[in-house]
């Protein structure tokens, strides 16, 4: 090849000319993007059930999930995260299938199977992963004072707001913490003695938990606006048993967490 070279250096000068002016070229029509298409057959699978520890999670949720996401076609292996009130499952696919078509199987049989999670499980998300969907940052929120539902309330409320509207951000998931709940206690001898069961408590609460309108009053010549709270500290429930003889058992319930 050196030999060639020096006895033909004008051919060599050509095709180097060539080289350069098609390289040139070429890079002036490169298209550039911050995230180029990756086509990465791989699917994600969020199901969210407020409160719920994550070893029910991972029994209830999780697992009839994973059998029943094993009928859709090209799946090449599943993995599975089971956390407090949410269940991550990433399938992978075989490569060269649709992203596209992955995302629609997944979503028919996860809804498919909703009717078979504990009554109250959210409807599960199914996002398709590329480059686009890793994390850039982790933002920790700490403060001197306030308890986990606090700092939980501060960061799904105001801080991944404020993320939120950030150009090119997506609405962040916030994890950890404590969500703010009320918690009742009620004795089953009593409820028993009463001819009364666990599940009139709860038609009591449901029917109890009532987002009331404000509404205005005239009096003369004014007018007042009456706005109602819906936060009470401590409050008294009574539940009256719709068989003979009648009972009214008053429950007291105390919110929790804040």
């Amino acid at each position: 090849m050196p030999s060639f070279s020096i006895r033909n250096p004008y051919f060599i000068v050509v095709v180097c000319l060539a080289l350069a002016v098609i390289g040139i070229n070429a890079l002036s029509r490169m298209p550039v993007d911050l995230f180029p298409p990756i086509n990465l057959p791989e699917v994600v699978v969020a199901t969210f059930y407020n409160g719920m520890p994550p070893q029910d999670i991972e029994v209830d949720i999780t697992n009839p999930l994973e059998r029943f996401f094993t009928q859709a076609s090209g799946i090449d292996h599943m993995e599975s995260r089971s956390l407090l009130g949410v269940s991550i499952i990433k399938v992978y696919f075989q490569p060269g299938t649709d992203a596209d078509a992955d995302v629609t199987q997944l979503s028919n049989l996860a809804l498919a199977d909703l009717k078979r999670l504990p009554p109250g499980t959210l409807p599960p998300l199914v996002l398709k992963f590329d480059a686009s969907s890793l994390p850039v940052c982790l933002v920790t929120v700490k403060g001197e004072g306030l308890n986990e539902t606090q700092l939980h309330d501060l960061a799904q409320f105001q801080i991944r707001n404020q993320i939120a509207v950030v150009k090119g951000a997506e609405i962040p998931a916030v994890f950890g913490g404590k969500y703010r709940q009320a918690m009742i206690y009620v004795d089953p001898y009593k409820l028993l003695s009463r001819q009364m069961s666990v599940m009139d408590v709860v038609d009591a609460v449901n029917s109890s938990n009532l987002i009331l309108p404000a509404g205005t009053s005239r009096l003369g010549p004014a007018t007042f606006t009456f706005i109602p709270t819906a936060w009470f500290r401590t409050f008294r429930i009574w539940i009256v048993c719709r068989s003979k003889p009648w009972y009214a058992v008053g429950f007291s319930w105390r919110r929790r967490g804040g």
